[in-house]
């Protein structure tokens, strides 16, 4: 027999969740999300710091005004990308690893590598290849 220590987390048939959004919740967080670096007080400590780059917080302008004009398979490799970036704003990814991640072919992921160039979202730092490892990719938001 269980003990009856906890309710079982599993709704019955036909009961909804509550809503996500509360009234504690909808004017947003009071705190700035993990990872995020302060503002202009860190840019000017830091040197060289191009907002045009993503950052720690970029991928929220990509996915408000960017993601719905872009293909899905085009969207998740600049999404795949920007996960792999560093703090040094390079993201290092080869095609072949990109299409295991994503569940696509190769070809398509060259296809949306293609796209994002165009487009001005990835500027492409080191064209990899055979012998020369791993391309390097900067990205950009808008």
């Amino acid at each position: 027999m269980r003990p009856a220590s906890s309710p079982s987390k599993i709704l019955p048939p036909g009961v909804c969740l509550p809503p996500l959004v509360t009234a504690d919740t909808a004017k947003g967080p009071t705190t700035r999300p993990t990872g995020c670096k302060g503002g202009k007080r860190h840019a000017r400590r830091r040197g060289k710091r191009d907002s045009r780059f993503v950052g720690p917080c970029g991928i929220n302008p990509f996915l408000d005004d960017v993601q719905r004009t872009l293909k899905p398979s085009t969207a998740l490799v600049w999404v795949n990308l920007w996960r792999d970036t560093k703090p040094g704003g390079l993201a290092r990814a080869g095609a072949t690893d990109l299409a295991r991640r994503i569940g696509v072919g190769v070809s398509t992921v060259k296809r949306g590598l293609r796209i994002l160039r165009a487009r001005g979202l990835v500027e492409v730092v080191h064209q990899g290849g055979v012998g020369r490892g791993v391309s390097t990719y900067r990205l950009r938001a808008n």
